[in-house]
C-alpha cells in the first residue's frame, strides 16, 4: 500500500503504518490533505508521521469538548505550552468555557 495516494484535483490521502497489534491486524493512521504538488503532499507527510510517531496523534471520531481538551491537554499542551500558559488555559477552561456541574474540571 502506498504511504501517499493522489485523490483527486488537490486533494492526497496519506496513510502511516504503525505494525501489528496483538491479534495480527495492521494499525494504520490516515488523513487526507489538501497540497497541489506531490512534494507538498510529501512534506505534509512527513509532518504527519512525526505526530503520529510521537503519540501526538488525535485521531477524528465523535468525543465530548471536554474529552477533547483532556486529550489535547495531555498529548499538546504539556509539552509545548510553559506552565503560567498551560495553568491560564486551564482556569479559562474550568471557570468560563466547561460548563459547571454537567462535566467534571480537570487537573
Amino acid at each position: 500500500m502506498a504511504n501517499i495516494q493522489k485523490r483527486g484535483e488537490n486533494s492526497w490521502f496519506l496513510t502511516v503504518n504503525m505494525g501489528k497489534d496483538i491479534n495480527g491486524k495492521y494499525i494504520r493512521r490516515t488523513k487526507t490533505v489538501h497540497c497541489r504538488t506531490k512534494k507538498e503532499a510529501e512534506s505534509e507527510y512527513a509532518k504527519f508521521r512525526q505526530e503520529v510517531e510521537a503519540g501526538e496523534y488525535i485521531a477524528p471520531q465523535k468525543m465530548t469538548f471536554a474529552a477533547f481538551v483532556h486529550e489535547w491537554k495531555e498529548k499538546y499542551a504539556r509539552k509545548h505550552l510553559e506552565r503560567a500558559t498551560l495553568h491560564t488555559y486551564t482556569n479559562y477552561l474550568n471557570n468560563r468555557i466547561l460548563p459547571v456541574g454537567s462535566v467534571k474540571k480537570f487537573v
